[in-house]
């Protein structure tokens, strides 16, 4: 249960991530505008949890 804790931004920032990167698919599938732009912010979205996981690895490995 500690781990969780300790990782409850990266996850939630993943999660969201992969919320908006599945709504950028479904709108560029639909053909609506802008779905690129959410497509790259779902994608960077994931990279900043992925990112911060690694820095509260490293950081708790110190």
């Amino acid at each position: 249960m500690e781990i969780i804790k300790q990782f409850k931004l990266p996850i939630l920032l993943f999660l969201v991530g992969i919320l908006v990167s599945i709504f950028g698919a479904w709108m560029k599938i639909m053909h609506m505008a802008y779905a690129d732009g959410l497509l790259t912010a779902g994608m960077l979205v994931k990279g900043v949890g992925v990112v911060a996981a690694i820095y509260l690895l490293v950081k708790g490995k110190r």
